[in-house]
């Protein structure tokens, strides 16, 4: 199915209901429409259903038309979830700080939200939760990062909860990846350390999909990366050759990066987590299965579009 045509749906008396919770993000509006397609009724749970009508960046779709059901709560503040999840059959979550916009830690966010959700699937009596984390978590270079504890702490609530589950640990997502087309169009790219790294980015549909399929699945992990592997100085010369450009690569040294995240974390606990996260990226390998279908060279076309 094409996610950006518009579908009718028949409704059945066995059709399941799942909530999708982060659903105006990049991962959540795909869920919405991988959902969808698999015939499931969706409820959105969001802060901003005008958000649910909007394209997100990074070729996200529009998704309100999709949504039989829209329900507008603050997941920090569990006395808004209210009966939520009365009926659902599934709960499918990717809430997490992609962008620092509201001072609030992956603590209070990737962590709390979702073991809100986790509580509140809990009392309705939810059958299964689905939960996207990420891949590598137990790397070395990975594990004391704020970001990754607060996830996997969610993973050990599942674990210890009476919910059946599955945990989704998807590679670099492609949303993350516009910022080389970003600076290729712009005529120069910065890359972080030596830019040998190696990973394989995955489409968001990619991921959502997998977690459509994870719902009926016996498996409690499913990894998910692209079907290519590149290096970072692979994947901006990438972007470079789409834009039919030369390219042009400035590499920042990782003793200045990690310089850069001790000052930014002295002005701002949130920002330099985050900006711990985006330079250890940069340093390590990041290759999860690779069993996504879309590729990145595809991506980079639609994009170079605009």
């Amino acid at each position: 199915m094409d996610w950006r045509s518009r579908t009718a749906y028949t409704r059945t008396m066995t059709e399941r209901t799942v909530v999708v919770a982060g659903s105006t993000g990049y991962i959540g509006k795909f869920a919405v429409v991988a959902f969808k397609a698999a015939g499931y009724r969706v409820r959105a749970l969001t802060r901003s259903e005008e958000k649910l009508a909007k394209p997100g960046p990074f070729h996200a779709p529009a998704v309100r038309e999709l949504c039989d059901e829209v329900a507008v709560a603050e997941i920090t503040k569990p006395e808004t979830l209210g009966d939520v999840m009365q009926g659902a059959d599934v709960v499918f979550s990717s809430v997490g700080i992609s962008r620092q916009r509201d001072m609030l830690s992956f603590e209070q966010v990737d962590y709390q939200c979702n073991r809100n959700l986790i509580d509140a699937a809990v009392a309705a009596g939810v059958p299964k939760f689905v939960y996207v984390s990420m891949w590598g978590a137990d790397d070395p270079g990975l594990a004391d990062l704020a970001i990754t504890i607060a996830h996997e702490k969610v993973v050990r609530d599942l674990e210890a909860s009476p919910l059946d589950y599955a945990v989704i640990r998807p590679g670099g997502y492609f949303s993350d990846m516009g910022v080389l087309m970003d600076m290729a169009k712009k005529g120069r790219s910065y890359i972080v350390g030596p830019g040998t790294n190696r990973f394989n980015p995955v489409h968001g549909l990619d991921v959502a999909e997998v977690a459509v399929a994870a719902v009926d699945s016996s498996e409690k992990v499913h990894g998910i990366g692209g079907p290519d592997l590149f290096t970072q100085n692979e994947a901006a010369e990438l972007a470079f050759e789409v834009l039919g450009k030369e390219p042009k690569l400035t590499h920042i040294p990782m003793g200045l990066m990690r310089f850069g995240v001790r000052i930014v974390r002295l002005l701002s606990t949130q920002f330099g987590d985050l900006f711990d996260f985006i330079v250890t990226a940069g340093e390590i390998d990041g290759v999860a299965p690779c069993n996504g279908k879309r590729t990145l060279r595809a991506h980079f076309e639609e994009l170079a579009k605009q």
